[in-house]
């Protein structure tokens, strides 16, 4: 690809690199707030990937311009404030089409690199990357993103068509063959990746079906990157985290802190189970191809047992955020699985009466851990609402039974009686079921 187009791969640690400015380029539509929050947003990913914001420059127009995304004018403006500035990379806020990228770059001139939002995302993505999966996913994506990109990239290679003679016509020019072997080598990457995904894909679908087997609930939390979805599960962790497992999952107040999906177990005070996942953040104009990308990873949402929606209720533009997210959930199909919506941060908001929280909803700060018994208690009624209270005499040869009941179920009488263990419990499912044959009376609580 052309260097001075695309953004080059660069190490992880962007503590160890010099901030580089740039100057945001977006254009308003006509919907000030919407674009407000846009490039606000542009700017914290910029920050995410440290680079300098020095300039915000706005053009007002009913749809991007075809050729150049902004006018003419326009165009040259950027030129001469970058010359100015002396700035070597702009940030535009939309996703540019091959031709935009290809016009702007000839008129921008070599020295001025241009990254459009989805680049700029995907490259924050292959840095927080650490995951073999996630490399995979990331770079799946930037392959299928440059695909089509490969035309405007190669305007540098000859385009001429010979006209000899010969039994074949005309020969293919020079750079036109270059085309065609750069795209079946990028075609060949793809579906080299696409093999190693789809295999992890099939090792992640075994763990669920052992987790299945063993009745384990899970719940997925979701929500808009930077909303606290880290922080509710290090709260929840630091009251019911089993001691012997890891703990505490990387926190930090940027957009994308963390991409890799992080499973805790979870286990309360009367032995009901649950595995708690965190997934990866969303935000406004997430690409399209980073979506299809992580898709095998966010199959975690649509195989969950519940989905626990995290809101950054301290954010003015939590409404949209709210939007964004349940987009993505409903392009995932998800559509029986039960949903509980929480207001995280707020200890925060300023003003309650100005939030439009939905019925049922929650608020929670996770920082102060706050409203975090309400939140679980609400799990436990949604994952455990089919709790039967039975009675059981185990022989003392099924030791094994009498085991599991003790460390599974809500155990609430226990006795050691000459026919065998009395327990008196309150169980799932699963466990009335497997065990009825030593029920001695139940009742469904």
């Amino acid at each position: 690809m052309n260097p001075n187009v695309y953004a080059s791969s660069v190490q992880k640690d962007i503590s160890l690199i010099e901030k580089e400015k740039v100057i945001l380029v977006g254009i308003n539509q006509g919907i000030d707030e919407k674009y407000y929050y846009e490039m606000k947003e542009l700017e914290s990913l910029c920050e995410a990937i440290n680079y300098e914001v020095i300039e915000n420059v706005t053009q007002n127009l009913a749809k991007p311009n075809p050729a150049t995304y902004v006018g003419s004018g326009k165009v040259g403006e950027i030129k001469e404030l970058c010359e100015a500035l002396d700035i070597k990379k702009i940030v535009i806020n939309d996703e540019l089409t091959p031709a935009q990228i290809k016009n702007l770059a000839e008129a921008l001139g070599d020295e001025i690199s241009i990254i459009d939002r989805t680049m700029l995302i995907l490259e924050i993505f292959e840095r927080r990357a650490t995951s073999k999966e996630g490399q995979l996913q990331v770079e799946l994506a930037k392959l299928k993103y440059m695909l089509p990109r490969l035309v405007g990239s190669r305007s540098y290679l000859s385009r001429t068509g010979g006209g000899g003679g010969g039994a074949g016509g005309a020969r293919r020019g020079l750079g036109e063959t270059k085309l065609e072997l750069d795209k079946r080598h990028l075609e060949m990457k793809i579906k080299k990746v696409k093999d190693e995904l789809e295999e992890l894909k099939l090792n992640r679908q075994t763990a669920r079906k052992l987790r299945s087997t063993n009745d384990i609930k899970t719940v997925a939390l979701v929500g808009y990157t930077n909303a606290g979805k880290s922080s509710t599960i290090n709260a929840l962790l630091s009251l019911f985290g089993e001691a012997d497992l890891p703990k505490e999952v990387f926190v930090k107040d940027m957009l994308f802190a963390t991409l890799e999906a992080q499973t805790r177990k979870i286990k309360l005070p009367n032995n009901h189970t649950f595995l708690l996942t965190d997934t990866v953040g969303f935000v406004s104009k997430l690409p399209h191809h980073l979506v299809e990308s992580f898709k095998s990873t966010l199959e975690e949402i649509t195989e969950a047992d519940l989905i626990i929606h995290i809101i950054d209720a301290s954010s003015p533009f939590y409404e949209q955020q709210m939007s964004t997210t349940l987009e993505v959930i409903n392009s995932l199909g998800v559509k029986e699985i039960p949903i509980i919506s929480v207001y995280n941060k707020w200890d925060l908001v300023r003003n309650a009466s100005l939030i439009n929280m939905e019925k049922n909803s929650l608020t929670l700060s996770a920082k102060l851990k706050m409203g975090l018994m309400d939140l679980i208690n609400k799990i436990d009624e949604v994952l455990f609402n089919e709790i039967y209270l039975d009675e059981f005499l185990i022989p003392y040869d099924k030791g094994d039974i009498s085991n599991i009941l003790i460390e599974k179920a809500d155990v609430i009488e226990l006795q050691y009686q000459n026919e065998g263990t009395y327990i008196k419990a309150g169980v799932t499912k699963e466990y009335h079921q497997k065990y009825q044959q030593y029920i001695i009376k139940n009742k469904n609580a």
